[in-house]
């Protein structure tokens, strides 16, 4: 019998390593209660699954970067609250992947679907470890070993970004801060999706759905810069 979460026939739901790579630089303050709630909701739909999920979570500043889980079941992973999550300081986008990515891509099982979730409202502008270079080959390495990325973005041009790292058109997504908290629900909804289908399915792991609320914008079809 197949699993149908949200409306989505497909099969039935698989392990799962989820990173997410959250940005806790001080831009993120406009957006701090939603930024929490919404992360809260989305380990909650984690944690309701009936496969094995994995979890690693970054959280970066130019103060900090920090692994604060790393390949934990989701059933141990704390709710965010006001004295876990401060945001400050600058972006040091390409350390925080960087330093996620190559410790990861050691431990996840082989026979998980790899999903790592980048959430930023700012580009890069405080790394003193890892290029944009040398982050576009880990990300490509990763690929290589069956890992999907998605870039969720705010007040910045977030095709060109993605674009930068190496992240394919369709999983760029662009949202507003003041709808972040929305933004993580559909990523629950996208992340359910994405562990029931079917492996050969090579498709886009954000799907764009008809609503009345304003949503986070998949920048596939936006066309590439000259």
């Amino acid at each position: 019998m197949n699993d149908k979460p949200n409306g989505n026939p497909d099969t039935l739901p698989q392990p799962l390593y989820v990173t997410l790579i959250l940005d806790e630089s001080g831009s993120m303050q406009s957006c701090k209660g939603a930024a929490i709630a919404g992360f809260n909701l989305y380990v909650a739909t984690l944690r309701q699954e009936p496969a094995d999920t994995c979890f690693t979570l970054t959280l970066f500043n130019s103060g900090k970067t920090e692994v604060r889980y790393q390949a934990s079941p989701v059933s141990v992973v704390q709710d965010l609250d006001v004295e876990t999550y401060r945001p400050d300081h600058g972006t040091p986008l390409y350390d925080a992947i960087g330093r996620t990515l190559s410790a990861a891509q050691q431990e996840a099982p082989a026979e998980a679907r790899k999903l790592c979730v980048i959430l930023t409202d700012g580009e890069e502008n405080a790394s003193e470890e890892y290029t944009r270079t040398k982050i576009f080959a880990l990300i490509k390495a990763c690929e290589k070993q069956g890992w999907t990325f998605l870039y969720l973005g705010a007040d910045h041009d977030v095709w060109a970004a993605g674009e930068s790292l190496g992240i394919v058109g369709e999983n760029r997504i662009s949202f507003d801060k003041i709808n972040v908290g929305n933004t993580f629900s559909q990523l629950s909804e996208q992340t359910a999706r994405y562990r029931r289908r079917k492996q050969s399915d090579q498709g886009p792991v954000w799907e764009e759905k008809p609503s009345d609320q304003p949503e986070a914008r998949n920048e596939g079809s936006r066309p590439a810069h000259n």
